[in-house]
């Protein structure tokens, strides 16, 4: 079994909060605490890629990356999409 660890990740505006060390909560800093949007999905290392499962704006779709800059940086841009 493969682990990838990070730790807690903070761009300018998604903040990765590791539950395991394979798994992350994804938030949307500029959402307060409390907020329903602030969550945006959860981002799993999955067989040596990483794949975010979305929960906005429809729960449940799913796209893999094949490294964590690449998934933190089409996150960024695809939250620039949300409303």
């Amino acid at each position: 079994m493969s682990t990838y660890s990070i730790g807690s990740t903070n761009t300018d505006r998604v903040d990765l909060v590791p539950l395991s060390d394979t798994t992350w909560r994804v938030c949307d800093c500029d959402c307060e605490d409390g907020d329903t949007r602030k969550i945006l999905g959860y981002l799993q290392f999955v067989d040596g890629e990483f794949e975010m499962m979305w929960m906005r704006p429809r729960p449940g779709v799913s796209q893999r990356y094949p490294s964590i800059e690449i998934a933190t940086d089409a996150i960024c841009r695809r939250l620039l999409t949300l409303p």
